[in-house]
C-alpha cells in the first residue's frame, strides 16, 4: 500500500493528467498522429490501434488520478502505466512487421514506448522505496 506522500500525489496527478491529455489527443487527432507515425490515416487497423491507445490512456490516466485517494497504491498504478507502454512497443512491432509503419519510424516508436516503460518502472521502484 502506498504511503500517500506528497511525491506520490505529485507523480499520480502529473502522470494521470498527462495520460488524459495524451488519450484525448490521440482520439481527437488520430489521423494526424497516424500520419506523423508514418502510417496511412485511412488504414482501418491503424485507426483501431490508435483508438485503442487513446481510450486506454484515458482509462489509465483516470485510474492513476484515483490512486491519489487514501489507501490506494500509487507505485502499483505507475507500474500499470509501464506495462501499458511496454505492450505498446510490442503492438508497434507487430504493426511494423505487417508493413503498417516504416521501419525507421517504427523503431523510433518502439524506443519511445519502451523508454517510457523503463522510466515508469524506475519511478515506481523509487516510490516503493520512499526515495
Amino acid at each position: 500500500m502506498g504511503t500517500g506522500t506528497a511525491t506520490e500525489w505529485n507523480v499520480a496527478v502529473g502522470s494521470g493528467l498527462l495520460r488524459l491529455a495524451a488519450g484525448a489527443s490521440l482520439l481527437r487527432f488520430r489521423g494526424q498522429a497516424i500520419k506523423w507515425s508514418g502510417g496511412d490515416p485511412s488504414d482501418p487497423t491503424l485507426r483501431a490501434l490508435f483508438t485503442y491507445w487513446g481510450v486506454r490512456d484515458l482509462t489509465v490516466g483516470l485510474s492513476t488520478l484515483v490512486a491519489t485517494r487514501p489507501g490506494r497504491d500509487v507505485p502499483r498504478q505507475v507500474l500499470v502505466q509501464g506495462a501499458a507502454d511496454a505492450s505498446d512497443g510490442a503492438l508497434v512491432i507487430a504493426a511494423m512487421r505487417r508493413g503498417l509503419f516504416p521501419r525507421t519510424r517504427g523503431i523510433g516508436l518502439v524506443g519511445l514506448c519502451w523508454g517510457t516503460a523503463a522510466a515508469d518502472v524506475a519511478v515506481a521502484w523509487r516510490l516503493k522505496r520512499g526515495l
